[in-house]
């Protein structure tokens, strides 16, 4: 019952009967759905098979960010949580919920029945990533608006007009020219490093299966602890 779990309660319980477990809690239920939501760690598979085997659901959803391939290791359908912190119920309610793996459609309708758009792709993996790579975007962009911040203000040249104006005319321009896809993000430089919830977390998890890519060699070690 953390910002993921509270969130996802809100949201499903007016619909359906949600049955809620905390930290080291152990209820009486069998439920049709296990809903995990705790966040990854090296011991993150052998929980979530703890509980598959405690409760015994018909299916098992991830909806925490998790490295690419943990789902598949699990047994489990993904769904990547999107939005904001701490306005993780209005994101629910307003973001598609992605599902991926060969049993989403079997799960589909219990989110349509709580008044979610749903999308579904046939593998696991696709939605992991999905989540990965959109963190992973942010925090170039925010690299990015700190770098050119810091090197205006070495060089005592005007921020706004550089960065923000350059690209709010440069977004009208490509706009105007019929290409919105090549519209770039403005955000605000921030102080001091990067922070929040997600971002670097979630970077380090990217870099697990990334790291499989470029050396050729398999993330299982990794993920499985």
């Amino acid at each position: 019952m953390g910002e993921v779990g509270s969130a996802l309660w809100y949201v499903l319980s007016p619909f359906h009967t949600i049955a809620t477990i905390d930290l080291k809690e152990e209820i009486k239920c069998k439920p049709q759905i296990l809903h995990i939501c705790f966040p990854f760690s090296k011991k993150f598979i052998s929980e979530v098979k703890r509980y598959q085997k405690l409760y015994k659901p018909k299916f098992t959803i991830i909806h925490s960010t998790v490295p690419i391939g943990t789902s598949r290791r699990c047994g489990a359908i993904h769904s990547p949580i999107r939005g904001m912190h701490p306005k993780l119920e209005e994101s629910l309610r307003m973001f598609p919920k992605f599902l991926g793996g060969k049993d989403a459609s079997k799960v589909a309708d219990y989110f349509r029945k709580a008044e979610m758009k749903v999308i579904l792709v046939d593998k696991q993996e696709t939605t992991e990533a999905l989540k990965l790579f959109d963190t992973e975007y942010y925090k170039v962009v925010i690299e990015f608006c700190h770098r050119v911040k810091k090197y205006c203000d070495f060089y005592e040249l005007n921020f706004s007009d550089i960065y923000r104006l350059g690209n709010l005319t440069y977004n009208e321009g490509y706009a105007k020219l019929g290409y919105p896809e090549y519209t770039r993000p403005i955000l605000e430089p921030i102080r001091g490093p990067i922070s929040g919830h997600c971002v670097l977390p979630n970077s380090a998890l990217l870099k697990i299966s990334e790291d499989a890519v470029y050396k050729g060699t398999s993330n299982s070690k990794l993920i499985d602890g």
